[in-house]
């Protein structure tokens, strides 16, 4: 059995049943009888699409995803959404040839040789290193998924030269008990200190973020024992039913919210490094903190207002900590958390109600089947439906949080339908972001899932244009029109559709995720989405 071979039969025993990547010179011994070692394959259309594919695998499965990759042009193809599974603290294995053991450090033109690809990956990586042995590739392999259960997730990258691949190995097998790692904990009298402070707020608020996705009972029953309300973050979508009479919304940055924020005696940091994403696109400023618990796996992180170390302590821990110290609240309490959650959602409510991407988004909401997912590209009616799209459940909102990229909605799409084959799909992009991935279509069409890539087309870069009327600054480079995205589509075979009403756009949602296959939906921006920013461009006041 050579190396290639050993790795793949290797990862089974770690629960992988999926690879994602694109075969090279320098990776056939990752593919040699990869049929037979009980992995699916699938082939994207750029490396980029693979890791983006691997990345929404895993935020729907669970499961680490893994991609092989080929040295250099292919996994620098694959650095941005590596970054963005950094910035999002997904686990994912990047295993990616490199030159020959001989060749490494030598630079001497060698096909696809790369100055240190191990080092390039370090930052975006939770570890990152060129191997010359068959031992280190499992040794590595082993800590990647210990570390996963003990640490702040991020991506690992493993370098392996061409010619170690093709070395012929006995087979590769899981230790028997991996390395003991403790859970992170914070030292008992740092607990205890923060309950206090705890039992003691007022009018405490709890900010709860993508780090307590998998808590979301947890964070019901202590936003209750509380009565605090909560404000999610994007990366917490769907965390709390959206009825709750605590869930304050997605609404940080809306005047009603920040009120709320800026009056709390205590604000709560569940799995979040408290950002400023969530104020970025509507140029407001973040609300001042009086006083900041903020509960993380990753101590390293502090908000400015922070004046206490982070508890270091997953977020379950730590409520479960909590609910065991504090006594229930009294009517009166309650009420008041209730009453300061209702006008933060009374404000969000407003905005809603303003905006003129609601009744789209509320043709999204009326047509979407229960159990759907959604990736979100970064897309102004993306942005919106951050905001207001209503959602019951979390893990069904995938989007690049933070790194902001553009692109990641249709692979990411195609990930999530691999992860969960009978749910439906649906992606939401601008033209100008889907065209960065556009040929994952046919790797879409491959599959042959549920999937619907929903097109909003401004014309452009309109977010971008948006930004430039804001700053008071001509608009430059973000008008791109030269594309027809329908026939593009049909060209890959998917069914398209062009509504023109909201009406209209449930009725086409509503088909398309009703059958497996692709389907695309384009719609155009009506004329009110662009007369901010082409008031500006006419050089008239906007």
């Amino acid at each position: 059995m050579r190396l290639g071979q050993a790795i793949s039969s290797l990862l089974t025993e770690y629960g992988i049943s999926q690879i994602f990547g694109i075969p090279g010179v320098h990776t056939l011994e990752l593919f040699r009888d990869i049929d037979r070692s009980g992995l699916n394959v699938t082939i994207p259309r750029h490396e980029q699409g693979a890791a983006f594919m691997a990345d929404a695998y895993t935020r729907v499965s669970g499961t680490p995803g893994v991609c092989y990759l080929i040295t250099g042009p292919g996994v620098l193809n694959a650095l941005t959404p590596i970054g963005q599974a950094w910035h999002d603290s997904i686990p994912m294995l990047v295993i990616g040839s490199t030159v020959t053991r001989e060749q490494l450090g030598a630079h001497r033109g060698t096909l696809h040789d790369t100055p240190d690809l191990a080092e390039v990956l370090r930052p975006f990586t939770l570890f990152s290193e060129t191997v010359t042995t068959a031992e280190r590739v499992s040794e590595l392999i082993d800590e990647a998924f210990t570390r996963w259960q003990h640490e702040r997730s991020r991506p690992v990258y493993i370098g392996i030269p061409r010619d170690l691949l093709e070395e012929e190995v006995g087979e590769l097998h899981r230790p028997a008990s991996s390395p003991s790692l403790a859970p992170a904990a914070p030292p008992t009298p740092q607990l205890t200190e923060e309950l206090k402070r705890l039992a003691a707020a007022t009018s405490p608020v709890i900010i709860a973020g993508g780090g307590a996705r998998h808590d979301g009972a947890a964070v019901q029953a202590f936003a209750e024992r509380l009565a605090a309300p909560v404000i999610l973050t994007g990366n917490a979508k769907g965390l709390l039913p959206e009825a709750h009479p605590l869930n304050a919304g997605i609404s940080m940055p809306f005047p009603r919210t920040q009120e709320l924020v800026s009056a709390a005696d205590l604000v709560v940091g569940l799995g979040t490094e408290l950002s400023d994403f969530e104020v970025l696109f509507t140029g407001t400023a973040e609300p001042q903190m009086a006083d900041i618990l903020r509960v993380d796996i990753d101590p390293t992180v502090s908000h400015p207002d922070q004046t206490r170390p982070t508890l270091a302590l997953r977020v379950g821990a730590f409520i479960e900590a909590a609910l065991a110290a504090l006594p229930a609240p009294d009517t009166a309490a309650s009420a008041a958390g209730t009453a300061r959650a209702a006008a933060a959602r009374a404000g969000l409510a407003a905005e809603r109600a303003a905006d003129p991407h609601t009744p789209w988004i509320d043709a999204v909401a009326a047509a979407l089947p229960g159990d759907a997912i959604l990736t979100a590209d970064s897309a102004q009616v993306a942005y919106q439906a951050h905001h207001f799209l209503p959602l019951d459940s979390p893990g069904r909102w995938l989007a690049p949080y933070g790194y902001g990229t553009l692109g990641p909605a249709l692979p990411m799409a195609i990930g999530a339908a691999i992860a969960a084959p009978d749910t439906p799909v649906v992606a939401l992009a601008g033209d100008g972001s889907a065209l960065f991935t556009l040929p994952e279509l046919a790797t879409a069409q491959d599959l042959g899932a549920n999937i619907t890539f929903l097109i909003w087309d401004n014309g452009g870069y309109r977010e971008i244009e948006v930004s430039f009327a804001r700053t008071d600054i001509r608009p430059a480079g973000v008008r791109t029109t030269a594309q027809d995205l329908g026939m593009i589509a049909a060209g890959f075979g998917a069914a398209v559709t062009t509504p023109a009403t909201p009406a209209e756009l449930t009725e086409a949602l509503r088909a398309a995720t009703a059958e497996p296959g692709l389907s695309v939906i384009v719609v155009q921006a009506p004329a009110e989405h662009r007369v901010e920013a082409d008031a500006l461009q006419e050089g008239t006041p906007a």
